[in-house]
Parts: structure tokens; C-alpha cells; sequence
């Protein structure tokens, strides 16, 4: 009779699964391709500046294009395909204490990224995402009038990546990126959800709400 507990190391595959997939199929249910496909922000810091200046001119296109919503299912595919490719080098490098943890990632992928029912059903299931994404993005550049300050004097400081983290099993960084800025003598950080750095196409956030909160700085 098969054991019915899941070992560690397959547990940890799953887990990075499920991240992935609520990381990545965040894109527009229509899949219109136009040219909204997501730039390339090689680093934390780039997408960070990127969201920032967005935010303080209004420019929401500019918000949804380095963010998931940005996805095509071409993107989607893309991704796996890629994904696969870095799993089996993984896999060939002797990377995996359990090979057969590399193996289950490479099924994960292939039922998540590339199977058309699959895509077509996540396309479906998160097609209110933007409309939550979008109001928390109103609420963020609204914060100047409730916060007591002017965007347009407000001061970039830095975008804190401390919060990303590489997983052993799925070579691909996700976490938390925060934006640090300066207005009226005040420290505030925006929240930057589920990041990630899918291969060849740079650092996007997900399509989870934006947060804008205050440091409060210990003395």
C-alpha cells in the first residue's frame, strides 16, 4: 500500500508551483496581443523605478504593461517552454537532490504553461483581476490628497528586493519588491506583490492589489 504523506522535497515542489501559477497567469482574459507585451526590467530596481514614475504621472498603461496583465498566452507558453529548458539543465547538473523532484516540476510546468484548456480556463477565472488591480492603483495615486502631499515633489529613494527569494527546485526569484519614497518629509513604501523574473522577459509584478503604506522608522 503506497504511503499517502507527501515527502518534503515534493512538497516543495508543489509549493512552488502553486507560486507560479498565481504569479504568472495574471493576464488580460481577452488574450489581445497588440503591443502591450511587458518591457524588460532586468533588475528589481529598474521595474521599481519604472512603477514609481508611472504612479506619479498617472500613467496607469504604463502600471499594467510591466506588470502580468501584460501576458499573452503566447507569453505563457513561452515562459514554460523556458522554464523546462532551465529545470532539465537543473536536472542534467545534478542540481536536484531527487531527480524525480526535477521530473515533477517539468509535468507541473507542462500541464500549467502549456496546455490550451488550462491557460484558457486561468484566462477565464482571473478576468476581474485587472478591475481590483486597477482600483488599488487609483487608491495609490489618490494617497496624495488623503496623505497631505504633491506626486510631483515626491522623491524616489530606493526599491527594496530584500524580501525576493531563489527557490532550489524552480530557478526563477519571486517576492515582495517595495518602493521607498520621500514626500513632505515623510518616508512612505508602495508594495509590489508576487514578483517575479520569468525568463527572457525581466521583472513584473502580479496582479494583486498595489499597497502604499509609511515607514515608520525605529529610533
Amino acid at each position: 500500500m503506497r504511503d499517502s504523506s507527501v515527502p518534503l522535497g515534493e512538497m516543495r515542489v508543489i509549493t512552488s508551483l502553486v507560486i507560479l501559477v498565481l504569479c504568472l497567469f495574471k493576464a488580460d482574459a481577452q488574450g489581445i496581443a497588440e503591443d502591450t507585451s511587458p518591457k524588460r526590467y532586468r533588475t528589481p530596481e529598474a521595474l521599481g523605478r519604472h512603477f514609481f514614475n508611472a504612479i506619479k504621472t498617472g500613467n496607469y498603461t504604463q502600471i499594467k504593461n510591466a506588470s502580468t496583465l501584460a501576458l499573452t498566452p503566447k507569453d505563457m507558453k513561452d515562459i514554460g517552454q523556458n522554464l523546462i529548458k532551465a529545470v532539465e539543465q537543473k536536472i542534467k547538473a545534478g542540481d536536484y537532490e531527487n531527480p524525480a523532484n526535477g521530473q515533477a516540476v517539468i509535468q507541473g510546468i507542462r500541464g500549467t504553461f502549456l496546455d490550451n484548456e488550462e491557460i484558457k480556463k486561468q484566462f477565464a477565472k482571473l478576468k476581474k483581476e485587472e478591475r481590483v488591480f486597477k482600483e488599488s492603483y487609483n487608491q495609490i495615486h489618490g494617497m496624495d490628497k488623503t496623505r497631505g502631499f504633491d506626486w510631483q515633489k515626491t522623491k524616489y529613494l530606493r526599491t527594496d528586493s530584500s524580501n525576493i527569494k531563489k527557490d532550489n527546485e524552480i530557478p526563477m526569484p519571486i517576492g515582495n519588491l517595495f518602493i521607498h519614497f520621500t514626500a513632505t518629509g515623510r518616508e512612505f513604501r508602495i508594495k509590489l506583490p508576487n514578483c517575479a523574473n520569468p525568463p527572457k522577459l525581466g521583472w513584473l509584478t502580479d496582479s494583486d492589489p498595489l499597497t502604499l503604506e509609511p515607514v515608520n522608522k525605529t529610533k
